[in-house]
């Protein structure tokens, strides 16, 4: 640590720095306010400022203020302590506005002196050691909120798999396309951003829409895989799969696995009242579900399966507004029928991008069967 002494008289200048030597202090010495500015720029380790107020040229108090308005003024530790033989009150009071530490009289007692250099010392140095304390505990916040964010990061990543992961053993006990559940959660985050969903609700659709045929996991495979009409208790027993997918999902509290839990369950029921396993209409159906039961139905009718060709996206749209005598537009949430059409060619872009490489083949079967599931 250095202190500057500044005085136009060079005896003054001479005491001062022997003076202040004697304390362990390093000493840079100025003859005025001008050459005083040059040599603290140009010496970092500058911290405590011993001048005269009233010298030729630039008098203390104008230094002091160019010190404070320079360029990364707060970034330098300093006290400064002025000397004067005929301060006055205005004078004092302009320096302690400048930052001035303290204003003694000459001719200075040279206790008193010591006792403001070193007391002066002492706060510099205090200073620093806080400074420093703050900047390494800055570092380490941000080291933190970095390792925080990457494992964030990856816990939503792990999570994001997990679901895809639970959607895809529905997909293996009835495997109907490859990229079908992918694109499902594509489609309904499209459409919900279409309705004007926040990017959170947006994605959390996109992870929990894949999900809505989760139930097929408890059906009896041979129902489940049979090649022909099913009997009575056959159809009761696969209407049983969306409650039996809202069971598995609701027991987590996780607002993401509650939507799904509620895609499960309501994603067949339909907006005029004729669909299943509860007979919900209208407004009674959570908008996630509508939202997923519509993007399914483009998806089914996009995709070729053993039991029918696939469509183009024209011919799905027209079926879907206009109905087919399967298909009723009356089956759709209106508004969300609407925002579907106007994000109809996302949806398009969507299919081309995760289309299957091939259909998959297998011997076909009854066509009220399937479109039941």
């Amino acid at each position: 640590m250095k202190a500057l002494i500044v005085d136009d008289e060079p005896d003054i200048r001479e005491e001062l720095a022997e003076f202040v030597a004697q304390l362990g202090l390093g000493v840079v010495v100025a003859g005025n306010g001008e050459e005083a500015l040059n040599k603290y720029f140009a010496d970092s380790e500058i911290a405590i400022i011993l001048s005269d107020l009233m010298m030729p040229g630039l008098n203390g108090l104008d230094m002091l203020d160019n010190m404070n308005s320079a360029p990364g003024a707060d970034d330098r530790v300093r006290r400064v302590i002025f000397m004067t033989g005929n301060g006055n009150t205005q004078s004092v009071i302009r320096a302690m506005h400048l930052g001035a530490t303290e204003f003694l009289l000459k001719p200075v007692d040279l206790d008193v002196l010591e006792q403001n250099i070193m007391a002066a010392r002492q706060a510099v140095a205090a200073e620093r050691a806080r400074r420093a304390e703050a900047a390494l505990l800055k570092e380490q916040v941000s080291l933190n909120e970095a390792e925080i964010s990457s494992l964030s990061r990856n816990i939503e990543a792990a999570y994001a798999e997990a679901l895809a992961c639970l959607a895809a053993a529905a997909e293996y006990k009835d495997p109907e396309t490859g990229q079908h559940i992918t694109r499902i959660g594509e489609y309904a985050a499209a459409l919900a951003s279409e309705l004007g969903w926040t990017s959170e609700w947006c994605e959390m659709i996109r992870l929990a829409a894949p999900l809505h045929d989760v139930g097929k996991v408890g059906m009896r495979d041979a129902v489940l895989l049979k090649e022909g009409p099913l009997d009575d208790e056959e159809l009761r027993h696969m209407r049983e799969h969306p409650e039996t997918g809202y069971r598995i999902l609701s027991v987590s509290g996780y607002p993401t696995m509650k939507m799904a839990a509620r895609i499960a369950r309501c994603h067949h029921e339909r907006w005029d009242g004729t669909g299943y396993p509860r007979g919900l209409k209208g407004s009674e159906i959570p908008i996630e579900a509508s939202i997923t039961t519509l993007v399914d139905v483009y998806d089914a009718l996009r995709s070729e399966r053993p039991y029918k060709p696939a469509f183009d996206h024209d011919k799905v749209m027209d079926i879907i507004v206009n109905g087919d005598g399967r298909t009723d537009p009356r089956h759709f949430r209106p508004d969300v029928l609407a925002a579907f059409q106007g994000a109809q060619y996302k949806m398009a872009e969507i299919f081309d991008q995760l289309k299957d490489e091939a259909p998959a083949e297998a011997e076909a079967t009854d066509t009220s069967r399937r479109e039941m599931l």
